[in-house]
């Protein structure tokens, strides 16, 4: 089987608490104005990789916490869930963003919903909304929730919750391209993009 990634990488430190494993799913369905992500929308056979080839490299990260984003992770929810059950015994601490509201995608989708809340930790969800923007560090707009499924980590994500955005970001060359990780406050985007535009044409 075969799933659509955008970049894999490690280590991660702008999308989520501690040092993380960090997974983009390439293609969205759902396509939020203004996403910062907008490479992340469309699929093609270029993106497609084994599920065991990436496993294999998740696996290999030494860290037990991995972080999934796109693109729009759950466009490929059979995917994910194949994925998942590979590298769920290295990782104890899966998050997962995702532009569907939880429960809209639990009510369609009922029998994927049994198999992957054994495989992820805590879900961030709902779309990015352009105008609510938010000071909290973990979510693009002020709609989006932090859903904690695991008992075990709640202590960290409330903690983290509760933190504010500190204008850090994190940016990532990996084969000539250069990737953007982390959220910003929605006020500076356009200066963001313009310098990622920058530093893309004067890196590589």
């Amino acid at each position: 089987m075969k799933i659509f990634v955008n970049l894999v990488y490690h280590p991660v430190y702008t999308l989520g608490p501690g040092i993380r494993a960090g997974l983009w799913l390439q293609g969205c369905s759902i396509r939020c104005k203004n996403c910062i992500s907008k490479h992340t929308w469309e699929k093609s056979p270029k993106y497609q990789v084994n599920i065991n080839d990436i496993a294999n490299i998740i696996n290999s990260f030494p860290t037990d916490k991995l972080t999934i984003s796109g693109g729009e992770p759950l466009d490929q929810a059979q995917q994910l869930i194949e994925l998942l059950k590979r590298v769920r015994p290295t990782k104890s601490d899966i998050l997962l963003y995702t532009g569907y509201v939880l429960e809209n995608f639990i009510e369609s989708n009922e029998k994927i919903w049994e198999d992957l809340k054994c495989l992820v930790d805590v879900i961030i969800d709902g779309p990015f909304i352009w105008g609510q923007d938010t000071d909290s560090i973990w979510k693009g707009s002020e709609n989006q929730r932090m859903i904690i499924i695991n008992p075990k980590l709640k202590n960290i994500y409330e903690e983290y919750m509760e933190k504010r955005k500190e204008k850090k970001l994190q940016f990532i060359e990996k084969d000539g391209e250069l990737f953007l990780a982390g959220i910003p406050y929605q006020k500076d985007f356009e200066e963001i993009i313009k310098l990622s535009k920058k530093l893309s044409k004067n890196t590589f």
